[in-house]
């Protein structure tokens, strides 16, 4: 199963640069997850998906790489407490976008890309990330990466009295997925030339 597009509040479309495009295989089942929290009152769902077809067979194919750390476990009244996952580039890819996923108490979000013989490379900082406004980042030209190049996501979690949205500082928080949990995702919108499909592995996220 391949993830083909996710949404939080604030977030921008997925948009690709000519000639690239999502592969849906004939035959496939598409499967759409909601997530929800109950408020008492009786409402009416008005959500919708939708997809712009190409209208010739693109060059390229594009996929979406959640790097992940579902292993953290963020102590009561923590300010500033970091959490990093990564991904190791296994083929040459393009970079094309970035969407960081925290859920209340999350503070920041940095992406930071290391390959040999070079410096470490800030992809996107986020310092003060915003539940309520998670943000589709497009880089202005798609980025090469090399094989054995590396992302590296880091995540700081705001557990403590001075941030507002907590929902209780006095416990520890692990993942889940409803809101007063906690989530730790660098997604990463990428692309490769069709050539590749056959072999393509995304890989997962290797957390530490």
């Amino acid at each position: 199963m391949l993830f083909r597009s996710g949404y939080a509040p604030g977030d921008m479309p997925s948009v690709y640069p000519p000639g690239t495009a999502k592969r849906i295989p004939a035959g496939s089942t598409l499967r759409f997850q909601l997530h929800y929290t109950p408020n008492g009152v009786a409402t009416t769902d008005r959500s919708k998906v939708g997809f712009i077809l190409a209208k010739e067979p693109p060059a390229r194919e594009a996929l979406t790489i959640g790097i992940a750390n579902p292993q953290f476990l963020i102590p009561p009244g923590a300010s500033s407490h970091p959490v990093r996952s990564q991904q190791a580039v296994r083929r040459p890819t393009r970079l094309l976008s970035f969407m960081p996923h925290m859920h209340l108490r999350g503070k920041s979000f940095r992406y930071t890309l290391e390959k040999a013989g070079a410096d470490p490379e800030v992809l996107l900082d986020v310092p003060a990330f915003d539940f309520g406004w998670q943000s589709y980042y497009l880089l202005a030209e798609p980025l090469e990466m090399d094989l054995g190049a590396r992302i590296v996501c880091d995540a700081v979690f705001d557990n403590s009295t001075a941030n507002r949205a907590n929902p209780d500082p006095t416990k520890p928080v692990t993942w889940g997925e409803q809101t007063w949990e906690e989530m730790m995702i660098g997604y990463v919108d990428v692309d490769f030339p069709r050539a590749d499909v056959a072999s393509a592995d995304p890989g997962t996220g290797a957390a530490e």
